[in-house]
C-alpha cells in the first residue's frame, strides 16, 4: 500500500512539473499529499526537470525525470483540488487515483487552435506595438508560420535550440519579403509582434519565483533556459537580415 500511495504522489508531482506547475507548489502538494495517505518519512526534492522522493527511513524510493513541459495550468488546478481533496479525506488513494487519471485525460488544445491563437496573437502584439493594419496583416502570417514551425519540429522531436532559431529566421524573412511588395511596411513592427508569442514569459516569471522562494538550483535552471530561448531567436532574427542583405546585394 505505500508503494501504490508513493507512486500516486511521484505522478502529481511529475504531471505539475510537466504542465507548467511552480517547483515549490509541486513539492508542497506532494508533501500533503503523503502526509495525507499515511506515508511516513516522507523526504522529496524538486528541480525543474526532475524528483527525488524517498518514504519508510529510506526503504522506500523513486526517482522521477520530467525532461520537458508545457504549460496547462488547467490540469496544474486539477491536481491541486485533488490533493485539497484528499488532505480533508474526501478521497482515498483509489479515488485520489481516478481522479489523477481523469485530470491527465484533459483534452488539450488542437493544433489548428493553437495556431489561431498564435496568428491572432501575433496580430494584436504588433498593434500594441503601434502598427497598422499591414503591419498586423504580416504579424498575423508570420506567427501562424512560427507555430507551423514549432509544431512540425515538435512532432519530430526536433531540437529547440534549432526550432526557435528557424521560426524566428522565417518571421523576418517574411516581413522583409513584404516590405519588398509594400514599401510603407515598418518590419522591425511585424517582426516584433510575431515573436512575442515565442518570448519565454512564463520561464522567467517562474525562475524568478522559483529564486525568491530560495529555490536556487531550479530558479537558474529556468532563467538560463529562458535566456537560451531569447538568444535562439536574436540569432535567428540577425541570420535573416543577414541573408536578406546578401539577397539584395547579389541581386544589386
Amino acid at each position: 500500500m505505500a508503494d501504490r500511495a508513493l507512486e500516486l504522489v511521484m505522478d502529481c508531482g511529475q504531471a505539475m512539473l510537466a504542465n507548467g506547475g511552480e517547483v515549490f507548489r509541486a513539492q508542497d502538494t506532494m508533501e500533503i499529499m503523503a502526509r495525507s495517505l499515511g506515508i511516513t518519512d516522507f523526504q522529496v526534492y524538486v528541480l525543474t526537470n526532475g524528483i527525488f522522493a524517498s518514504a519508510k527511513g529510506g526503504t522506500i524510493n523513486a526517482v522521477r525525470h520530467v525532461p520537458s513541459f508545457s504549460t496547462n495550468l488547467g490540469r496544474v488546478e486539477a491536481i491541486n483540488a485533488i490533493s485539497r481533496k484528499v488532505a480533508d479525506g474526501e478521497l482515498d488513494l483509489s479515488g485520489a487515483e481516478c481522479e489523477l487519471h481523469r485530470a491527465l485525460d484533459t483534452p488539450v488544445f488542437s493544433n489548428r487552435t493553437e495556431h489561431l491563437a498564435s496568428l491572432v496573437g501575433s496580430g494584436c502584439f504588433a498593434f500594441l506595438f503601434g502598427g497598422g493594419p499591414a503591419e498586423m496583416l504580416v504579424s498575423c502570417l508570420a506567427g501562424a508560420l512560427e507555430s507551423i514551425i514549432v509544431k512540425r519540429f515538435a512532432h519530430h522531436h526536433m531540437s529547440r535550440i534549432f526550432t526557435d532559431i528557424l521560426a524566428a529566421l522565417s518571421c523576418t524573412l517574411l516581413a522583409h519579403i513584404a516590405h519588398r511588395f509594400y514599401a510603407p511596411l515598418n518590419v522591425n513592427v511585424s517582426i516584433i509582434g510575431a515573436l512575442m508569442v515565442l518570448t519565454p514569459g512564463v520561464s522567467l516569471t517562474m525562475a524568478i519565483r522559483d529564486i525568491i522562494n530560495a529555490d536556487y538550483l531550479s530558479g537558474t535552471i529556468r532563467l538560463f533556459d529562458a535566456l537560451l530561448v531569447a538568444g535562439c531567436l536574436a540569432a535567428g532574427v540577425s541570420l535573416g537580415y543577414l541573408l536578406m542583405q546578401g539577397i539584395m546585394g547579389v541581386i544589386a
